[in-house]
């Protein structure tokens, strides 16, 4: 079982990680959140980090990576939940996710992305 999952809510789509995620998981959303947003032509993506506690470079730099993906595909991409060691560890890291909007929860990215 993967520690994330990929919900439909409209023309959005939240990907809410439920715990530490690993290298190999890392990449396998990446691949699987592409398919995703090219099939169903969604507009935002949420990305809900509340239950990540700690962000290693390998972490940051692929979602760093996945972010500019996700622009590519023209998909507006918010980031919900950050907890501070994961802020500090964004800092620490240089990783600038820009582009990006942020909330602190997903109820109220939601409300960003439909203004």
């Amino acid at each position: 079982m993967e520690p994330f999952s990929i919900f439909s809510l409209g023309d959005c789509l939240l990907v809410s990680v439920q715990e530490e995620i690993d290298d190999r998981s890392i990449k396998s959303l990446t691949g699987l959140l592409g398919e995703r947003v090219a099939e169903k032509n969604a507009r935002a993506v949420i990305i809900d980090l509340h239950d990540v506690e700690i962000v290693d470079t390998f972490l940051a730099e692929h979602l760093a990576g996945l972010v500019s993906f996700l622009s590519l595909l023209r998909a507006k991409v918010m980031v919900a939940g950050l907890q501070a060691p994961v802020i500090l560890a964004l800092i620490d890291f240089d990783i600038r996710l820009k582009g990006v909007g942020f909330a602190l929860d997903v109820e109220q990215a939601l409300a960003k992305l439909n203004r």
